[in-house]
C-alpha cells in the first residue's frame, strides 16, 4: 500500500530517494555510493533493493518504513506472496533446468525489472521533474 504513495514528495516518497546536489555532502555515504554505482542496478542492486529494502523497506524481509504500523496479517500475506513466488520460481528451476529457467523466467524478469527500475528512476532525476514538500504536495486521497 504504502510503497506508491508520496510520488515526488521530497521527504515522503518510498521510491527512488531524491537527492539534491547541494545537499550531496550532508548525505550518508551508503546513499552517495548509489549515485556512483547505479549502473551495477541489475543485477546486484535490484536484488540489493528487493531484500534489503534500500530505501523504503523490505520487500521480502520485513521491516523498515514501508511495513511500520502495518497489521500482522498484511505481514502475514506478504509473506505468503513472497512464499509462493519462491516456490513457484524454484519449482519452474527445478522442472525446466538451469538454461531454460534463465531464457525463459529469468531473462524476461531482468527486463522488467530493468525497465521498472529506469522508469521510477528516470521519474526522479530528470531535469524537469517536480518535487513537492508538504506545502505543496496535495493529491487526493481517495
Amino acid at each position: 500500500k504504502k510503497h506508491h504513495l508520496n510520488h515526488n514528495h521530497l521527504e515522503k516518497d518510498y521510491s527512488h530517494e531524491w537527492m539534491i546536489r547541494e545537499e550531496a555532502d550532508d548525505m550518508p555515504p551508503f546513499i552517495k555510493a548509489t549515485y556512483y554505482i547505479r549502473m551495477a542496478y541489475l543485477p546486484f542492486l535490484y536484488f540489493i533493493y528487493l531484500f534489503t529494502g534500500i530505501p523504503d523497506g523490505g520487500h521480502v524481509l520485513f521491516y523498515g518504513r514501508m511495513w511500520e504500523g502495518e497489521s500482522m496479517k498484511d505481514k502475514l500475506d506478504g509473506a505468503l506472496s513472497v512464499a509462493v513466488s519462491v516456490a513457484t520460481a524454484g519449482t519452474l528451476w527445478h522442472n525446466m533446468g538451469t538454461s531454460d529457467f534463465a531464457v525463459v523466467c529469468m531473462a524476461p524478469w531482468t527486463v522488467m525489472g530493468f525497465w521498472l527500475f529506469m522508469v521510477t528512476y528516470l521519474q526522479h532525476h530528470s531535469d524537469d521533474g517536480k518535487v513537492y514538500t508538504d506545502d505543496t504536495f496535495t493529491f487526493e486521497k481517495g
